[in-house]
């Protein structure tokens, strides 16, 4: 009786790491098992699959093609476990051919943003904080973003730079206000699409109400 009881109790510790997609256990600290990333897996269109693994020792989010080719996308050690929510990747949108992430989030400041070619797991663009993209306090659905662009600020503030991701086309308006923010992009409110005119709020000091700048997507 004892020993049956004993082999229960090897199996009931070791479940956790079965349960899931690869290794996604600590038994050195079980407080991680809970307080780090999902491990479930995410299938794209491609056939492509994502998912994170951790263990006692890092964390590391793994891209597998139908080829079964994997790729580690993005990784960190396992001290950092309870803030990858913020540091590490997390999908922004799955356009055609990449995917798009979002990481390296400071508590109070700018996000990086990232393609990522779906197939092979490389690198193919990287931007700063992008504009009307702040996905986290969207409640429903975090990861939504209906656009296929992406709206950034050119490096000396002078330009709005509109990236079309699958035809890597690009449209660049002069922008001559005055942005006063520590994070610039972060007067941008909110865009809107239609008849392809994009249209982009944002707010200045000393102005009650939001400003607009209009972007002629045909050209």
């Amino acid at each position: 009786m004892k020993k049956n009881i004993t082999i229960l109790l090897f199996v009931l510790n070791i479940i956790p790491s079965f349960g899931q997609k690869g290794e996604c256990f600590c038994d050195k600290d079980t407080l991680m098992n809970n307080a780090t990333v999902s491990c479930d897996t995410t299938t794209f269109t491609n056939g492509s699959k994502m998912y994170w693994q951790f263990n006692c020792d890092r964390i590391w989010l793994t891209l597998e093609n139908i080829k079964k080719e994997k790729q580690v996308i993005d990784e960190s050690t396992s001290e950092l476990y309870d803030l990858t929510y913020r540091l590490g990747f997390h999908l922004i949108k799955e356009y055609k051919n990449t995917l798009l992430f979002r990481s390296g989030c400071p508590a109070n400041g700018p996000c990086n943003h990232t393609l990522i070619d779906k197939t092979n797991g490389k690198k193919i663009k990287e931007f700063d904080q992008l504009i009307c993209i702040n996905t986290e306090n969207q409640s429903k659905n975090p990861h939504k973003y209906e656009y296929n662009f992406i709206v950034s600020l050119s490096t000396n503030l002078d330009y709005l730079i509109v990236y079309f991701v699958d035809s890597k086309k690009t449209i660049k308006k002069p922008f001559l206000e005055k942005l006063t923010s520590v994070i610039p992009q972060s007067q941008f409110e909110k865009m809107t699409l239609k008849n392809n005119i994009l249209t982009i709020y944002y707010e200045v000091d000393n102005c009650d109400k939001s400003k607009t700048i209009t972007i002629d997507l045909k050209k």
